[in-house]
């Protein structure tokens, strides 16, 4: 293979963890045997975190698990069936892919087999900048001739037709639109945005999980504002907004979650849903915690108590910092409490004391399981939390 591009390798490249399992799955032969690829070389030459370190190899999954085992390193085979198996090293996660061409796809899944063309498992993936390999030198490599130009220029395209990218997996829909969001610049490629104005009503042979994944790591993108309006515009996924959305109060939210270093997508799907507590069960499937904290995110939501420090206290006591600072960034946005840093120190920083009574308490007291036993607690719990907050 031809080298496009080379650069000093990265610390994650030069850490010995990487080293080890590099050398492990290669021979000394000039051709690589394993290589790194996709999302981590992508980053590396945008200048941005790699937090995930994939592998693409020639070796058939049975391979790359004796290879391992035989350097002891811990093997999971999180994805056999598909050619990926994970190694792990000194508490490092490696995930290791054969090379693969599709036999059949039918938009939701693929049916492949392995090879050991390079170019091949290039032609299947989704994006170019997703096609770039690299060795252990800070060597490129760019199979396809546009991977690295459209990576420095943040441009998201699909590899070949998009429209048959598309058709091989439909949540590519929504790829597209995080990858924008989080790699773009500039205007969308016309023609993959054409391709899923054309494809979006396959959306709804996704199942709710894999909808529901890609469309929350939208809704955590710094500012999610933009590429949401760009995607119900395109009449994607316009029903994760009510009529009385507001995007300016999310904008609002967005900035002061920013600043803040408190992203919460529960929050920013509270303002898709008209600042109330809906769950859009038709089209997304979240988790108990995070119904949980959309609900209680409604009750707190009022003013009550975020201008008043003894009372945001009491409620932090009852519900927790991070659902308060969520409610006042939320008001702020809403325009309905202007920010106090006094608060929002508060909010970040003051911990809830324990209360040391509880239903056992009451119980060696003489009190039995039941209504008088709860309103006693309540009782006591608040003229103790008075005292405690006197203090």
């Amino acid at each position: 293979m031809k080298v496009e591009l080379t650069l000093p390798p990265p610390l994650w490249m030069q850490d010995e963890t990487t080293q080890i399992i590099m050398r492990v799955l290669n021979t000394e032969n000039d051709e690589p045997q394993t290589l790194f690829v996709g999302g981590c070389v992508r980053n590396w030459i945008l200048n941005k975190e790699v937090h995930d370190i994939d592998l693409a190899t020639k070796y058939t999954p049975e391979v790359v698990v004796e290879k391992l085992k035989q350097a002891d390193i811990k093997v999971i085979p999180t994805g056999i069936d598909h050619g990926t198996v994970t190694a792990v090293l000194n508490g490092k996660p490696f995930e290791i892919t054969t090379l693969r061409h599709d036999v059949a796809t039918d938009g939701r899944h693929a049916e492949v087999c392995f090879t050991d063309d390079w170019l091949e498992d290039a032609k299947r993936r989704d994006f170019t900048m997703n096609t770039l390999l690299a060795d252990i030198s800070g060597n490129i490599y760019d199979l396809l001739g546009r991977g690295i130009e459209d990576t420095k220029a943040r441009h998201v395209v699909f590899v070949g037709d998009a429209a048959t990218r598309i058709r091989e997996d439909y949540l590519r829909i929504l790829r597209f639109f995080r990858f924008h969001a989080f790699y773009g610049h500039g205007e969308m490629n016309e023609e993959a945005l054409k391709a899923c104005q054309l494809a979006v009503d396959k959306i709804s042979s996704l199942s709710l999980e894999r909808v529901s994944s890609e469309f929350l790591k939208i809704l955590g993108v710094d500012h999610a504002t933009e590429i949401l309006t760009t995607m119900f515009d395109n009449k994607i996924l316009e029903d994760l907004s009510a009529k009385n959305y507001q995007p300016k109060i999310l904008e609002k939210l967005c900035a002061a979650q920013l600043e803040h270093n408190a992203i919460n997508v529960e929050t920013r799907l509270f303002v898709l849903a008209g600042n109330k507590a809906s769950l859009f069960d038709d089209y997304l499937r979240l988790s108990h915690a995070q119904k949980k904290f959309i609900i209680k995110l409604e009750m707190v939501a009022g003013i009550e108590f975020y201008e008043d420090e003894k009372a945001l206290k009491k409620a932090i006591f009852y519900h927790g910092n991070d659902l308060l600072l969520q409610g006042y960034l939320l008001n702020i946005a809403k325009g309905e409490v202007k920010e106090d840093a006094k608060m929002i120190k508060v909010l970040k920083n003051w911990q809830a004391p324990k209360c040391p009574i509880n239903g056992e308490t009451l119980m060696k007291e003489g009190f039995v399981t039941g209504p008088d036993l709860g309103i006693e607690l309540k009782r006591r719990t608040e003229e103790w939390l008075e005292i405690a907050l006197e203090n």
